[in-house]
């Protein structure tokens, strides 16, 4: 039987391995932002704005600052929980991301039923029929769902039956007809209606 320290080791790596990884996604996202052709100062102060006005936003941002100094503070920052102001809204990222949330995690539950219960029926029928072409058949369908990125497949999919067939509404969460007929209270349309 394992001893304590043992334990204690595989749990110190496993710890350090999660910082390191986090340290390092962090560095690739940071070092994508910094290295990206577009102008942040440019988005939120325009094209027109005076030269001054883009030296103050530019020193308000940090970004004139050398680029050690500005990850030591986009990881202080990360770590008081401000994730910076989207440049698209103007509004803190948090806020954005709060007030998608819901959606989010209606979106999520619905998906995690529908597989449950669709991954059950599945592999009982599966069961059931071992060895069958519906067998075959399932087994290859899971291993091409679970090879393929979950993104490309949903681009993959609103082609084709949003803009190919028609099949299905377009992406966002409700048409305009339904969007006002329930007051919305939690957030979740489901929960609201």
């Amino acid at each position: 039987m394992p001893s304590f320290s043992t334990h204690l080791t595989r749990l110190l790596q496993g710890l350090f391995t999660l910082l390191l990884t986090l340290f390092g996604l962090l560095l690739v996202t940071f070092s994508l932002s910094a290295l990206s052709p577009v102008d942040r100062v440019l988005q939120i102060v325009g094209d027109h704005a005076s030269q001054s006005t883009y030296d103050q936003v530019r020193h308000q941002l940090g970004l004139d600052q050398p680029l050690p100094v500005q990850f030591w503070h986009y990881l202080v920052n990360l770590a008081h929980g401000d994730l910076g102001i989207a440049s698209a809204t103007g509004q803190p990222v948090l806020h954005d991301l709060l007030a998608v949330f819901p959606a989010t995690l209606e979106l999520a539950t619905l998906a995690l039923i529908v597989g449950a219960v669709l991954g059950i029926v599945a592999g009982v029928l599966c069961a059931r029929y071992a060895g069958s072409p519906w067998d075959l058949a399932v087994r290859t369908f899971t291993l091409l769902g679970n090879s393929v990125p979950i993104f490309w497949l949903g681009l993959l999919m609103l082609a084709l039956f949003y803009a190919r067939l028609q099949w299905a509404p377009g992406p966002g969460r409700l048409d305009d007809i339904y969007q006002y007929t329930v007051e919305p209270r939690s957030g979740f349309a489901l929960i609201d209606t």
